[in-house]
């Protein structure tokens, strides 16, 4: 009886044995065919990579091509140390329009070399009899890729606007007065002392009325009674806690001097230097759009 039973016992055994092996079995392949699929995946998802890799330094090479066609050592040679001077951008949203009064005048081309070197323009408002006298720097100022506007005959109130019409009298004059030196116009205007609060409506309305675009300030850097160290810390302070600057100066020994600190500063600060354009919304005391008061 023993025996028999003993005898069962190893049966059950060893097919409880071939039931684990067949079970070991089937895992084991599942898992080859799994880890096959995944391989092929793998392979496949690379060789799409490496194609689209391909394809994008194909198209690149091709560009190059076409760009360094015809190019000379020396080109290549200034290209890569233009990019080398450009340096890291920073740019916060912060900009600034600097405007330049009262030109053009013995300082203009200094202003320009110093604008140049920084790699920034200027919006300058000149004054007629100056025009007249600095001709060439008239010249200068829309050869080098800044941007002129004017600020009158007179440069005073009271003749300025002695009619309603005065005022667009006078700027129509600047305007013939640039375009006989240049063969161009421009539409951009700066009224002396602002457009508040002397200007009467009337004068406002004959201004626009006939296209032109009146721009005030917001940062005066009180150059005309500052020093350099104060016209430096002026624009410092008060540039602060704005977003977008109109910065007025003025063409003077000390308003150049500090220039090229005033210009580093502000780059420092994260503001981007701008031009006003014709195009654009004019910012003055009239529409109330410049952010902040005027200083």
């Amino acid at each position: 009886m023993k025996y028999k039973e003993n005898k069962r016992m190893n049966r059950r055994k060893n097919r409880r044995k071939k039931r684990r092996k067949k079970i070991i079995k089937v895992n084991t392949n599942k898992c080859k065919v799994i880890g096959a699929l995944v391989v092929t995946l793998v392979l496949v998802v690379g060789i799409g990579i490496i194609k689209a890799n391909s394809k994008e330094e194909i198209a690149c090479a091709k560009e190059r091509s076409k760009v360094l066609e015809g190019a000379t050592i020396t080109d290549l040679a200034l290209n890569s140390s233009n990019e080398i001077k450009k340096g890291p951008s920073k740019s916060y949203g912060k900009v600034v329009y600097l405007t330049i009064d009262d030109g053009p005048s013995e300082y203009t081309d200094k202003i320009i070399k110093i604008l140049n070197k920084n790699n920034v323009k200027a919006t300058f408002f000149m004054i007629e009899n100056n025009m007249k006298a600095f001709p060439n720097q008239v010249k200068n100022i829309v050869e080098s890729g800044n941007v002129a506007g004017f600020h009158s005959i007179t440069h005073d109130v009271n003749k300025l606007y002695k009619t309603n019409t005065s005022a667009k009298e006078e700027f129509d004059v600047n305007q013939k007065t640039f375009k006989a030196i240049t063969g161009k116009t421009s539409n951009l205007i700066r009224l002396p002392f602002g457009s508040k609060p002397y200007t009467p409506r009337d004068s406002y309305n004959a201004l626009v009325g006939s296209g032109y675009k009146l721009w005030d300030w917001n940062l005066d850097t009180e150059d005309w009674r500052a020093t350099t160290s104060q016209i430096i810390n002026n624009v410092r302070q008060y540039s602060k806690n704005k977003d977008t600057v109109v910065l007025l100066m003025h063409e003077r020994v000390q308003s150049v001097a500090a220039l090229d600190d005033m210009i580093k500063n502000l780059k420092n600060d994260g503001f981007e230097f701008v031009t006003i354009k014709e195009s654009e919304q004019e910012k003055n005391f009239w529409l109330g759009n410049l952010t902040n008061e005027a200083k």
